[in-house]
């Protein structure tokens, strides 16, 4: 049985004749072309993932949608901890009945700011607020007019009203049918997306907005994909129309640009007003968790900041589409971070994906219903966290898992991206297990599963060269600098603090960064470790200067800030010998060091700074 027969299984079959069969048609499906859904990830869902099935394996992720990076970012990390600390977990009540915090309230202001509208609501998620929005707002008489592309949740939240489904940014078509019915429906309604998430490509909001207007139906703008991407200060797809606040309601999701989880509706004060009372998933529904709702907090003060990052993410999503058109592979008419790479059906997309699993690259198909039957493809979602190396190594493996006499992992000639990716990984793999001790070029070489001719083809200035440059790439000051601009910082115990912090987690945490600092303390450190060293003095001039350069003892203040950054480094390689000074910092809570580097941050400062 086929999937598109399944989808439309008759409705008079039991239950127990309905799983039975599609628990068949399921074992018979992963047998014949693998299982590339439902995977079970053992970290952070970003550019880089750990699978459990695949537990050695790095692999290059091009699933999630914090196209900013955002969840991982350590300010955003420390304000949702903050959060737990002060509010719990949960809030276990629903927000009409105790569970609306001074977060929430203050998420909602801070949206309706940046939309430029009268007020906003929030709910559970983008899918919540969308079936939420429709179930208060249409009833069974009014006729709801949706482009055939927008989410899946809309179609969920209309299903109880007449609805109209339109050809894809088709204003001719829209015009036309609110022409038609408009003396049909007590009220009219216009459903479309800011950006697709399917396609990437951008809604014709001006046009839909004149041609509603014209016939007296309200129109709603779903821009969950372009928030925090568009627009000057990331306001989504009417900023860059140059159309906040004129559209009677947006809705949107906080798990994408945002790095958190929930979604919102923002517009007109009196819809609000009544969504509030009359959607069940709001009002029956518990409040958003308090770091989520305090994660969202402080991605919506810096994503009016991230101009340049989203100059950059569009520019890599450009990049990834004229490469791919250039490798022959047929795409979306995407201009977003999302981009589809159209497949010849969507059994060869599941089977690509698979392939694609064995090659370290995670990429999710796409079929029907999400698309037309007619499109299936493989969706790349891109964020700031990718780098154009990774677009490349993408690109490499579809070449390779896309030919017709393709064997799973070839001993074939591999691309100078491919080489470099293996040797990365295979050295990574023996410095966490082992550490610098004897790691030689063999080691790696057979790690890689490659040739040393091949590692000299990539690297001819030789293994030194190689293991400077590896740890140049993983030292924790040099790779990690730019998430401390210091003109996005001020001189406050509370910043150096998250700096701190995040230092400590990542050397607690990270085994490949201990054995980089255990390398500088060898008797006979290498050559490479020593220039490291050097260049890491270098780079962080810029970040001391900033925190010293106004106190009226700038030498004095540096010298404890050094012992503190040291005493840091020790603490996270000792942590695992024993305990120190009676304490165990393998348990240790992380708010106790966040409350310790405060305090002494606090009299540092203030003794030192004007």
């Amino acid at each position: 049985m086929k999937l598109d027969k399944y989808n439309v299984a008759q409705s008079s079959q039991s239950i127990e004749e309905l799983t039975k069969e599609f628990f068949q048609y399921k074992g018979n499906y992963r047998d014949e072309v693998g299982q590339v859904y439902w995977k079970e990830s053992n970290s952070a869902v970003s550019s880089k993932m750990s699978l459990k099935n695949r537990p050695n394996s790095r692999m290059v992720s091009f699933v999630s949608n914090d196209y900013l990076g955002l969840s991982q970012h350590p300010l955003v990390q420390s304000d949702a901890i903050r959060a737990i600390n002060q509010f719990g977990t949960g809030f276990c009540a629903a927000p009409s009945i105790g569970g609306y915090s001074s977060l929430q309230k203050r998420l909602e202001d801070g949206l309706s700011s940046l939309l430029h509208t009268e007020d906003t609501l929030v709910f559970n998620s983008g899918f919540s607020a969308n079936v939420g929005l429709f179930s208060a707002l249409a009833k069974p008489n009014d006729i709801v007019f949706l482009d055939k592309g927008v989410h899946r949740s809309v179609f969920e939240g209309v299903r109880h009203c007449t609805c109209k489904i339109l050809p894809h940014n088709d204003p001719e078509a829209l015009d036309s049918a609110l022409q038609r019915y408009k003396d049909e429906g007590s009220n009219l309604y216009v459903v479309m997306d800011g950006v697709y998430s399917q396609d990437g490509d951008r809604g014709l909001v001006r046009e839909y907005l004149e041609i509603s207007q014209k016939h007296g139906a309200l129109l709603i703008v779903d821009d969950a994909h372009g928030i925090g991407v568009l627009g000057e200060s990331g306001a989504g797809l009417l900023e860059e129309l140059n159309l906040l606040g004129q559209v009677p309601l947006v809705t949107g999701t906080l798990s994408k640009a945002f790095g958190s989880i929930g979604g919102y509706v923002s517009g007109r004060k009196d819809l609000i007003n009544y969504i509030r009372y009359y959607a069940g998933s709001c009002c029956f529904s518990v409040s958003l968790p308090p770091p989520c709702l305090a994660a969202a907090l402080k991605s919506l003060e810096l994503i009016p900041k991230a101009t340049s990052e989203r100059k950059e993410l569009l520019a890599k999503a450009q990049y990834a589409k004229e490469k791919l058109q250039e490798a022959d592979f047929s795409t979306t008419d995407s201009t977003t971070p999302i981009v589809g790479i159209l497949t010849p059906s969507y059994d060869e997309a599941i089977l690509w994906a698979e392939r694609l699993l064995q090659h370290d690259v995670y990429i999710v198909p796409i079929g029907y219903p999400a698309v037309s039957k007619r499109c299936p493809r493989l969706r790349l979602a891109l964020s700031n966290l990718h780098s154009y190396r990774d677009i490349d190594f993408l690109i490499s493996k579809l070449l390779t898992v896309t030919k017709k006499d393709y064997k799973y992992m070839p001993r074939k000639r591999r691309s100078s991206a491919e080489i470099a990716h293996l040797i990365d990984k295979a050295t990574e793999d023996i410095v966490r297990e082992k550490g610098f001790g004897g790691l030689s070029i063999q080691e790696v070489c057979d790690q890689a599963e490659i040739e040393p001719a091949l590692f000299y083809r990539r690297y001819p200035e030789g293994f030194a060269f190689y293991v400077e440059k590896f740890i140049r790439d993983h030292d924790f000051w040099l790779s990690h600098y730019e998430e401390f601009p210091v003109e996005k910082l001020n001189r406050s115990p509370e910043n150096l603090t998250q700096i701190l912090l995040y230092l400590w987690k990542q050397i607690a945490e990270d085994g490949l960064l201990s054995s980089l600092l255990r390398l500088e303390l060898q008797d006979s450190p290498l050559d490479a470790a020593v220039e490291i060293a050097k260049a890491r003095e270098i780079q962080t001039e810029g970040l001391v200067d900033f925190f010293t350069q106004a106190s009226e003892s700038p030498n004095s203040l540096r010298v404890q800030l050094a012992i503190l950054t040291a005493g840091i480094q020790y603490l996270a390689l000792h942590k695992d010998i024993s305990t120190f000074c009676g304490i165990d910092f393998t348990s240790i809570p992380e708010g106790e060091i966040e409350t310790a580097l405060m305090q002494m941050l606090k009299c540092i400062l203030r003794s030192k700074d004007k």
